[in-house]
């Protein structure tokens, strides 16, 4: 009976470390593919890095958590990052074509307007920070 329940944990652990690791191999094959081009580039001028962040109107955690937390990067970083807030409906190519699958997400390009790095879910204003200083 113990090894039973132990076997099933163990397997479980198991099958949720192999869904982290795809969803990992996944999102890194995602932002290989948008190397080569700029799909954010009309949203953000270039000559500086930006973030895009995508929402929904349903989306509370994008209003609690996310959108006070580009505000508080804004202040702090001001003219040095473009920052703009898109709907996830109102974008559904993009949302595809980048490979997001959860609002709110936020998307850091760089000075030509290269994705660098995608965070799906919330995303602080310190990890953003320091996104941007790596891309910067």
């Amino acid at each position: 009976m113990i090894i039973e329940r132990f076997a099933i944990l163990a397997g479980l652990a198991l099958a949720v470390a192999a869904g982290w690791w795809l969803l990992r191999l996944w999102r890194a094959w995602k932002l290989r593919g948008l190397r080569d081009n700029a799909p954010l580039a009309s949203f953000a001028p270039l000559g500086r890095p930006a973030i895009v962040s995508f929402s929904t109107p349903s989306c509370a955690e994008c209003r609690t958590r996310q959108s006070p937390a580009l505000a508080r990067l804004a202040g702090a970083l001001g003219d040095a990052v473009t920052i703009r807030t898109l709907s996830a409906l109102e974008h559904p190519e993009l949302v595809d074509r980048i490979g997001i699958l959860t609002v709110p997400a936020t998307v850091v390009l760089d000075r030509r307007g290269v994705v660098r790095h995608l965070n799906l879910g919330y995303a602080s204003d310190q990890k953003l920070r320091e996104q941007v200083t790596t891309v910067g």
